[in-house]
């Protein structure tokens, strides 16, 4: 993901790749060989506090996103755009909303595919296929994938839920970024213009990365 974030940035006329920093450092120079960028680090915090950046990509595992991002807000960065899941917890990620609120810096996460041509609502939006009644999904599991079709919701014009219901099952518990995630699992919204929704995971699931959407003429 480090890679494809480089490249959008170089690619972008109004950005220019000014540092990166990696645990490796011999592999941070390799990565600025290929991509550019004016500076290396082994360490991200000298990296906050050396170079001037306005904007912070965070393509590590989960383990660091929390302390990575709580960092970019401390440091008063402009932006920061981290990779998915978000954090490890739900503490974790009311953490770096409170601090990221807090501070100058605007928080984003790679919610990208709402962007992408299959998935705008230009048919809903024109009453093309009718008013929406039903979304159904299915993913790998909750914890890498569901934030992407959970962000789909925006679907529904971000209408607030009436209730929400969830189960998981850990019969045959296995690791994603070395987090444990279940088995199986379904997750189950309504909202409170009548319009329901439905994903679910792993064992449970329908062919993988699926997504529906029912819509009936009235």
């Amino acid at each position: 993901m480090t890679h494809m974030h480089a490249r959008a940035y170089c690619t972008a006329p109004d950005a220019h790749l000014v540092a990166l920093a990696d645990l490796n450092l011999n592999h941070a120079r390799a990565f600025q060989e290929q991509h550019s960028g004016d500076a290396a680090y082994q360490n991200y915090r000298d990296m906050l506090a050396r170079a001037r950046l306005d904007i912070v990509s965070i393509c590590t595992w989960p383990h660091f996103h929390a302390e990575m991002v709580i960092a970019c807000a401390e440091a008063d960065m402009r932006a920061v755009h981290c990779e998915k899941p978000m954090a490890l917890s739900f503490e974790e990620a009311k953490r770096m909303v409170t601090v990221c609120e807090a501070s100058v810096t605007r928080s984003t996460f790679n919610h990208r595919r709402r962007f992408g041509a299959p998935f705008r609502r230009n048919l809903l939006r024109a009453s093309t296929i009718g008013a929406l009644r039903r979304m159904e999904a299915t993913c790998d599991n909750l914890f890498d994938w569901r934030t992407h079709w959970f962000d789909a919701l925006f679907f529904n014009d971000k209408t607030p839920a009436e209730w929400v219901i969830g189960q998981i099952g850990t019969c045959k518990l296995h690791t994603i970024f070395g987090v444990a995630v279940e088995s199986q699992g379904i997750s189950q919204f309504r909202f409170r213009n009548g319009v329901t929704d439905m994903l679910l995971t792993g064992d449970s699931a329908f062919p993988p990365l699926i997504i529906s959407s029912t819509a009936m003429r009235d």
